[in-house]
């Protein structure tokens, strides 16, 4: 017979407790059972378990539809993580970074603005560019959640006669952000190990995109259940606005970044 008396509250919400588990957020109580490896690797197992299931697209997306995704390490707790890694291991010299973007600037005048903020701000010039990629990053890593949101605005408008909640139509855009942001690190690091970038390689860059794109079609129609021409023509819309999004919060976070340095 299930106990239907209420005892001590939880210790984090405050909900009467009827076992050793809070009904209410899933705080354990002192009498669950917890032992040593739940201490130790619990944390790190919803981890592993999340990204195993992030590269089966929608996948995650979908617990949260079927409200399954206890497992799981949130959405934006994932994002945020894998940002900081993304500059990391993908930014820097030949990665992801306004230096890049100089070196890729055929009219010279991102380089010029910044030999003439330095200036004006009296500090060497490379300390002043130092100064300005950490700017960059501060900047972009905030506008990134900007540019998820905006994938799962489009997405709910694309998909609203499917009723589903906008937390399932964000989750599906920012674990696609996620996923997007483990390829990007590995295209910006890898190329490096031969001494070369990623521009250099437009093949690469093309492939890159592509296997992104495959991801967010492949996605739409597991947690939608479009058809996949369905899904493809969607992805289709869905990545040229993201792109063009992305490229203005880049630039965006390039100018903040000169300005602010």
């Amino acid at each position: 017979m299930v106990e239907t008396t209420a005892t001590h509250p939880c210790a984090v919400c405050g909900a009467s407790l009827v076992g050793p588990y809070c009904h209410r957020c899933g705080q354990p109580s002192p009498t669950a059972p917890r032992g040593l490896r739940d201490a130790l690797t619990g944390q790190t197992g919803k981890l592993l378990y999340t990204l195993r299931r992030l590269l089966q697209p929608g996948a995650l997306a979908q617990e949260i539809d079927r409200g399954r995704d206890r497992l799981a390490v949130r959405p934006l707790t994932l994002l945020l993580n894998l940002i900081p890694l993304f500059f990391l291991f993908g930014g820097g010299n030949a990665g992801f970074s306004v230096g890049s973007f100089i070196a890729q600037d055929p009219t010279g005048q991102l380089s010029a603005s910044v030999a003439m903020r330095a200036e004006r701000k009296g500090v060497v010039l490379p300390l002043f560019r130092e100064r300005v990629e950490q700017r960059f990053k501060a900047v972009y890593s905030i506008l990134v959640v900007v540019q998820a949101l905006t994938y799962g605005a489009i997405l709910g408008l694309l998909e609203r006669r499917r009723g589903k909640a906008w937390l399932v139509h964000f989750a599906t855009a920012i674990h696609y952000m996620c996923f997007n942001f483990i390829v990007s690190t590995l295209a910006f690091s890898i190329p490096r190990l031969w001494h070369t970038q990623l521009p250099d390689h437009p093949l690469v860059a093309s492939l890159v995109m592509l296997v992104n794109a495959s991801y967010m079609a492949a996605s739409v129609h597991r947690v939608y259940g479009e058809t996949w021409p369905i899904a493809i023509g969607k992805t289709v819309v869905l990545m040229a606005l993201g792109f063009a999004v992305a490229m203005v919060l880049t630039i965006g976070s390039i100018v903040v970044g000169i300005a602010t340095a």
